[in-house]
């Protein structure tokens, strides 16, 4: 397991700000953060001391911080990726659920929004437009009945696709 700092943290923060993509975060990440927020408490509530206190508050700050630059990151990443495969690099195992759902509901809006377009009305309990799926053999890239493209993917790839090419695959 990775062991978590206030340095790394302030690290990650700075990586978190500087770039516009996510930064590269270790797998346990979540967890490293969870053990050392237990152990600090733990600590403070043994021996309290004001220094370690105002330490521990400002690892929170940091965590805060990281955690917003995140969600804002991957909240554009699902705007940018809705309707077409989303990329979730870059994602822990922790965020890519949140991410999901969040392409999920920009990729409905979407659909929601082309049909007022067009004039038609929506259909109330209407299916889902996207599909997830596991990839279990490769696939090379296709044209799918929409005109876009896909793929190509892997095996074992987590993949949204729309419900039509889903279907067929």
């Amino acid at each position: 397991m990775t062991e978590m700092s206030y340095e790394l943290l302030r690290k990650i923060q700075a990586q978190e700000r500087e770039g516009a993509a996510l930064s590269r975060l270790p797998p346990d990440f979540y967890e490293s953060v969870r053990k050392m927020i237990g152990e600090r408490k733990e600590k403070l509530n043994g021996h309290f001391s004001l220094s370690e206190a105002k330490e521990f508050e400002n690892v929170l700050k940091v965590l805060r911080d990281v955690f917003a630059l995140r969600e804002q990151k991957m909240v554009l990443r699902a705007l940018a990726t809705a309707g077409g495969s989303p990329d979730g690099s870059r994602l822990t195992d922790e965020e890519k659920g949140a991410f999901d759902k969040l392409v999920e509901v920009l990729e409905e809006r979407k659909a929601f929004i082309e049909e007022l377009m067009e004039g038609k009305e929506s259909k109330a309990g209407r299916q889902k437009t996207m599909r997830k799926m596991r990839v279990l053999v490769p696939i090379p890239q296709f044209v799918g009945a929409d005109g876009k493209r896909y793929g190509p993917y892997e095996r074992d790839e987590e993949v949204r696709l729309p419900r039509k090419e889903a279907e067929l695959l």
